[in-house]
Formats: C-alpha cells, structure tokens, sequence
C-alpha cells in the first residue's frame, strides 16, 4: 500500500460527513443506471470497501485483489451513477495527487412500489401539526362557550388587566378548554406512534 499524506486534515468518512440516505425506486430512469454500474461483483466490492473507508484507486484494488486499472474503470462508472465521489485529495510520497473515493449516502436502499404508499415522516408530522391545530381551535371555542355560560366577576373583583390574563389562562387550563386541548393532543400523539409502528415495525423485521 503507498504512504500517502492527506491535502486536507480532516477525516472523510461516512460517519464525519453530512449525508443523507439514497432512496431510488425501481421504476426510475436512474434505478437502470444504478443496476448497471453494479451488475459486477467487482463494482459491488469497491461499493462496500468505500463504505468501509474511503480510499484511493490503488488502496482499494489492494483491498479486494483486483487491478488498478479494473478498478479505474468501475470506480468512473460509480461515479457516473452518483454512488460515490471523490471525498479528499492525498499525495503520495513522491508529490502526486490521488483521489480518494467515498460514498455520496449513508446508504443505498432500492425499493419498488408507489412512493406514496409509505409516507415519509416529515409528511406524518405534517399531519400531526395540523391535528394540533385543529384541535386548539376546539379547545378555544369550547373554552369561550363554557366561559360565555360563566357570571363575570371581573368588575365585582376590580381586577387588573394583567390579573385577569391570569385568571383567564387558570380557567382554560381547569376548564372544558383545557380538557379537551389534552385529550386532543393524546390522541394525536397516540395516532401518530400508532401509524409510525404499523410502518416501520415490519420494515425492521425484514431487515433484522
């Protein structure tokens, strides 16, 4: 293996760097492409010693016992199906650059069927907000109808405008208002761990 020095300091790996995993369903243009790039077992080595570490061309062909030039070429093909780039640049002990080679994802997950059968879970806190909000606004016009049945004492009181937002907050939260705002929230919250264990409770079945 060559001594190489690093252009940069800091690590290139998975784990250090910022990336999301690569979803790509079956029926896209880019599934061919990606297929494609990885039919070999070769192309398939080179994916996962990236995935271990990124490494140059020559540190990966040492890795799985293949040639440099073999490697070259499935390296430009995996490239060229956006499954990995060019992380770092290093020089070797006699001043050449060297590419070093890393995953564009944390992960690859092909999948086939409607995207839309499994919403994502930005899409399900979506939904979960809006309930939210629908029930606030219940809560609130259950509160001023309950408040509306109440004799005001305010003027009886002498309160001060800052005593009665007081009060105010105090009755919504002992109030039919407050009851309902919670019992609201529990049951969106119980719908929400409902839906996301129905979803992904069989997906990590599949994949233990």
């Amino acid at each position: 293996m060559s001594s190489l020095l690093p252009l940069e300091p800091s690590a290139a790996g998975v784990a250090d760097r910022d990336i999301d995993p690569k979803l790509v369903d079956l029926a896209d243009a880019e599934a061919d492409e990606i297929l494609s790039a990885i039919a070999s077992r070769t192309a398939r080595d080179i994916l996962a010693a990236a995935y271990e570490e990124p490494r140059t061309a020559s540190d990966i062909a040492d890795a799985i016992e293949s040639s440099v030039q073999n490697v070259s070429y499935h390296l430009d093909r995996l490239c060229d199906a956006d499954l990995l780039e060019v992380v770092e640049t290093w020089y070797s002990e006699q001043g050449r650059e060297m590419a070093v080679y890393g995953p564009t994802s944390v992960a690859l997950v092909l999948y086939a069927g409607a995207e839309q059968s499994t919403p994502s879970i930005t899409t399900a806190l979506e939904r979960v907000l809006g309930g939210v909000g629908v029930v606030g606004v219940a809560s609130l016009l259950v509160h001023r109808r309950w408040r509306a049945l109440q004799p005001s004492v305010r003027a009886v009181r002498g309160e001060s405008a800052q005593q009665s937002v007081v009060d105010a907050a105090s009755a919504f939260a002992t109030g039919p208002g407050g009851v309902a705002l919670w019992t609201g929230l529990l049951v969106v919250a119980g719908l929400f761990v409902l839906w996301y264990w129905r979803t992904y409770r069989p997906a990590r079945r599949r994949t233990a």
